[in-house]
């Protein structure tokens, strides 16, 4: 078992526990936790929700061949986009800051060791869809903002960021956590100050034809990290 999350990481303390059990084989079908307030199956995991000690628990289930296909997605360069949930990339990050809290064979380490740095065909992928990506995504972007589509640009730039932010965290050496304390975790991570400076920009900018010039910016400058 392993924890993970805002709490665990000590980046909040007003969060939910993240709990992350790994099973041989399949996974129990009962309650596992004491004042069970909720049991819910999707698909081979199973999903536990309770309070203990004052705090919101989640406990997810998860057998080891499931575990081991989401790293398999990883190594193999995928994983990191899509609506799966969890998202493999996710799982990885979140390991990989994660504390273990039973780890009876050693397991629970090699797993740990196994997402320490990201898989090099993930890391070539992500850059590769940049890099080929990016010029289409600033043509339709100057398209929506000569158009005055507001609604698409943001669309638009919300994906290319995303983007962008996933080759940013592998070039660094890291998995992209689930962007909710991003601030942090690039303080955390040491990453790049001009990068950050040039993200932090961009969301100062409320003209959609400068945001996309500080975007393009973003991009070529995560792109020259391993270049």
């Amino acid at each position: 078992m392993y924890g993970q999350g805002s709490v665990i990481t000590g980046l909040a303390d007003d969060s939910d526990l993240d709990l992350i059990l790994v099973w041989d084989e399949g996974v129990p079908r009962e309650p596992t936790l004491e004042q069970q307030s909720k049991l819910t199956a999707h698909g081979e995991l199973a999903l536990k929700r309770s309070e203990l000690g004052g705090y919101a628990v989640d406990l997810m289930h998860v057998p080891k061949r499931v575990l081991d296909g989401w790293l398999d997605e990883l190594e193999q360069g995928n994983g990191y986009t899509g609506n799966a949930w969890p998202l493999p990339v996710y799982v990885a990050a979140g390991l990989a800051e994660s504390k273990l809290l039973v780890d009876p064979t050693g397991l629970g380490e090699q797993y740990r060791e196994r997402v320490r740095t990201p898989a090099p065909a993930v890391v070539d992928g992500v850059r590769r869809q940049l890099e080929t990506a990016t010029p289409t995504y600033l043509k339709e972007l100057d398209r929506a903002s000569a158009c005055d589509n507001r609604w698409l640009h943001a669309n638009l730039s919300v994906e290319l960021h995303k983007l962008t932010y996933m080759a940013w965290f592998l070039a660094e050496g890291h998995y992209p956590p689930f962007p909710k304390y991003l601030s942090q975790w690039y303080e955390r991570f040491g990453m790049d100050r001009s990068i950050r400076d040039l993200e932090g920009a961009y969301w100062t900018i409320t003209d959609p034809g400068e945001a996309t010039g500080v975007l393009q910016a973003l991009v070529t400058a995560v792109l020259e990290l391993d270049s």
